[in-house]
């Protein structure tokens, strides 16, 4: 079941003004969008500008972050596969699908229901214990005797295991075969998701300005158990974001997170983190800032609650909460941020899913003067081709309003993903 706002929530869609991706499209992470309202890029100056003027040019590039989409990155959250992957950015739709992800290989495998541990005085004291299976013939026939000793007294009662006693030994206690072990999970793995995302007001400007995006990327992705019901989990995610007609602002995507997820109950799961956000210029059309120029470095530290319910055999809600305090380089993106996300999921078949997805988001700049309210529905379907597989379609509106009167959050939203989740080690 593999789920966006603008950069500005860098936690809640993808990087810029726009990440569980509702499509998973199983559910990343985006903030509010930037304060920019037009994309005009400055002519090219005749003469080496000073200091002041670089950094300024460097903080228009980060008020020019594009906006995405809560689906472009929501995974489905029916499996465990990081497919979902992208749910190892800091948007809160891919943190729900990693609580999903780590939430089902956290349920402890069930042991056989007729099986008792051995004692230590359960065996002979020469033979020890003797591990026998079951015969499958009817206990009425008549059989061997256990150990194949011949044919047996027919005036013998029949052991409580159905076979006829030993001549010799009578009956011994016999113990079922455990279970085999359950097939071993991975500890590591690897991501690969190819999104689309289009906008009619992708910068989330008064001035709407209809675009889309091509983000291809991989994501590194572990959780691996440290105690009965806590997980350490770690990723790294890299992307490439591409503009259909705005490519003077394509730019280039790392993530970093970590973070101890604790199970709190069978349904509901919380984590305490740390994660890192950082944007390069992709390309050379903005004069004073060269390709490979970092214009974003954010460091935020993240409280998350999410749950899931089973409403019946094919309807499930997911909801998840995030607290986030954010501290980027340039500072006019720090923020703290409340998001909520609520999603329906309906199982039309094994691998076809339907969902309704609704994303809150709540910042508060801590540098500028500036609140946000963002709000976004979309509809989804996902289709699990193969068992690590998953495509998302998504179609919405988003709408909300802020302080900075340049910000209209208003536009229409859609997407298509595919994710591939590979088991690495």
């Amino acid at each position: 079941m593999m789920i966006w706002s603008s950069l500005c929530f860098s936690s809640l869609v993808w990087s810029v003004p726009k990440t569980l991706a509702l499509p998973s499209a199983n559910v990343a992470s985006q903030a509010i969008a930037p304060p920019p309202a037009t994309t005009t890029v400055p002519p090219v100056p005749r003469s080496p500008k000073p200091l002041a003027t670089t950094q300024r040019q460097r903080h228009r590039a980060a008020a020019l972050l594009p906006l995405q989409p809560l689906q472009a990155t929501i995974d489905s959250t029916r499996t465990i596969s990081p497919t979902q992957a992208d749910a190892a950015t800091s948007n809160p739709f891919k943190d729900l699908a990693i609580a999903d992800t780590v939430a089902q290989n956290a349920a402890p495998a069930p042991s056989p229901p007729d099986s008792k541990p051995l004692q230590p005085g359960d065996g002979d004291p020469e033979l020890g214990i003797i591990r026998l299976q079951v015969p499958k013939s009817s206990p009425s026939a008549p059989t061997g005797d256990a150990i194949g000793q011949g044919a047996t007294d027919p005036q013998q009662t029949p052991c409580a295991s159905g076979i006829q006693p030993d001549p010799e030994l009578g009956c011994l206690p016999l113990q079922s075969l455990p279970p085999p072990p359950p097939p071993r999970q991975p500890a590591v793995y690897l991501l690969v998701h190819l999104d689309y995302f289009r906008s009619s007001n992708v910068f989330s400007a008064v001035d709407p300005v209809d675009d889309g995006l091509v983000r291809p990327g991989l994501t590194l992705f572990t959780a691996p158990a440290i105690g009965r019901n806590t997980y350490f989990v770690g990723s790294i995610d890299g992307n490439l974001i591409r503009y259909n007609t705005q490519s003077q602002i394509d730019y280039n995507e790392l993530r970093f997170r970590a973070g101890i997820f604790q199970r709190l109950s069978p349904t509901m799961f919380g984590e305490l983190g740390w994660s890192n956000q950082q944007l390069f210029i992709a390309g050379s059309k903005i004069p004073g800032l060269p390709v490979g120029t970092r214009f974003l470095n954010d460091h935020a530290l993240r409280l998350e609650l999410s749950r899931r319910d089973q409403l019946n055999k094919r309807l499930a809600l997911n909801t998840f909460y995030q607290f986030r305090l954010s501290f980027a380089d340039p500072d006019i993106r720090s923020r703290l941020l409340n998001s909520f996300i609520a999603s329906f999921s309906y199982d039309l078949q094994p691998n076809l899913q339907v969902g309704l997805d609704y994303q809150f988001a709540l910042a508060n700049f801590t540098a500028i003067r500036r609140d946000d309210q963002y709000h976004q529905l979309a509809a989804r379907l996902t289709y699990t081709a193969f068992r690590n597989t998953q495509f998302n379609v998504f179609v919405g509106y988003s709408f909300g309003n802020s302080s900075d009167p340049l910000i209209d959050f208003s536009g229409l939203i859609l997407g298509v993903s595919m994710t591939v989740n590979l088991g690495l080690f």
